[in-house]
């Protein structure tokens, strides 16, 4: 019997999240943003849910992907540099002027932002009229 050899094809697939978690009807459109980053309004996508959907795991694998900086909502201070980033617990935010000068550093800079938190955006705790 002749040896068998197994031909490796170079295969230059893009990037997609949806193959990292398992697919379904919640995370759905979640998924479909992350994969579409030139859609995101000004640069900026919030997802959000219950504790214990993923969002935290989503987050770090669009931060390895891509090589983002991982940043934590209770322990965000000060004013912070502008670089790609990932903020989880977005609505647990330490300090509101430092989430503030994250997304306007940001935006200057037209780098991308993702927030997570278990509420919607709008119904975040925040005080700061620009933030509300």
């Amino acid at each position: 019997m002749a040896a068998q050899r197994q031909l490796a094809l170079p295969l230059d697939l893009p990037h997609s999240f949806a193959g990292e978690v398992l697919p379904d009807r919640s995370n759905a459109e979640a998924l479909a943003w992350l994969d579409r980053l030139d859609a995101w309004p000004n640069g900026r996508l919030a997802i959000f849910g219950p504790a214990g959907v993923g969002k935290s795991h989503l987050l770090r694998q669009v931060a390895d992907a891509h090589g983002w900086r991982v940043l934590e909502g209770p322990a965000l201070r000060g004013v912070p540099t502008p670089a790609p980033t990932v903020l989880d617990d977005a609505d647990g935010v330490a300090e509101e002027a430092a989430l503030f000068h994250l997304i306007n550093a940001c935006a200057a800079a037209r780098l991308p932002l993702l927030l997570a938190g278990r509420a919607p955006p709008a119904r975040w705790p925040v005080a700061l009229p620009d933030l509300a």
